[in-house]
C-alpha cells in the first residue's frame, strides 16, 4: 500500500459515516496526449462518468 493509499484510508476513516466515499483508479487512465485527445480513452471516459454521476 503506498503513502497515497494509506492517506486517503485515513482520510475515509476521519469521515467516518458522514459521507459515502470511493476511490477510483486511474492506473489504467493514460497520460495526455494532444495528438491522441479523439476518441477519448475508455479509462478516461469511465472515471470521467463515475466523477459525473457521484452524489
Amino acid at each position: 500500500m503506498t503513502i497515497t493509499d494509506q492517506l486517503a484510508e485515513e482520510a475515509k476513516a476521519l469521515i467516518g459515516d458522514r459521507a459515502e466515499v470511493k476511490f477510483l483508479n486511474y492506473a489504467d487512465v493514460p497520460f495526455f496526449n494532444q495528438d491522441e485527445e479523439f476518441p477519448n480513452p475508455t479509462a478516461a471516459v469511465a472515471a470521467a462518468f463515475l466523477a459525473l454521476v457521484a452524489e
